[in-house]
């Protein structure tokens, strides 16, 4: 079976929530889409996700994916969680993304998680690895980001599945 950065495909999965269409853009007079939801390793919610676009506008502008990760349920709340940024652009090798400082974001305004990442907080660490298969997860099972171009990722060949708990 496949892995996706450590972690088997049918151990990460989404469930879509809602979405918001909103503009124009003032740089280019279109109107922007965000669409959220969670993704869960096996039965348990690890992660709250909002996507950011302009539509038709993904070559020039790119897109932000933003990330709530960390424990939710009973008995958690915001201090369980870290808000973690990636800046999704087409460069001249194709689609990628890049780990941004989430501090000015709006999912990391100390609601749904106490902590803001900073890129040097992410990069280099055992929750890059984290990261990174979230933001797969999102962009290749949310039919909602079609417009959004993700290939299936280089599979990780690092020993032992990835630990999201």
């Amino acid at each position: 079976m496949s892995k996706l950065h450590g972690l088997h495909m049918r151990e990460l999965s989404i469930e879509p929530a809602e979405s918001r269409d909103f503009g124009p853009c003032p740089c280019c007079g279109d109107m922007s889409r965000c669409v959220w939801g969670y993704v869960y390793a096996g039965d348990a919610a690890y992660a709250a996700y909002f996507v950011h676009w302009t539509l038709g506008q993904i070559p020039k502008h790119g897109a932000h994916i933003d990330l709530i990760v960390g424990r939710w349920g009973d008995g958690t709340n915001a201090s369980h969680r870290s808000a973690v940024s990636l800046e999704y652009r087409i460069g001249d090798s194709g689609p990628s993304v890049m780990v941004i400082d989430a501090h000015g974001r709006d999912h990391a305004n100390g609601k749904l998680a106490k902590r803001a990442l900073r890129r040097e907080d992410v990069i280099g660490k055992p929750i890059a690895r984290k990261v990174f298969a979230l933001c797969d997860a999102v962009l290749l099972q949310d039919k909602r980001v079609a417009e959004i171009p993700w290939a299936k990722p280089e599979f990780s060949t690092r020993p032992g599945p990835l630990s999201l708990l």
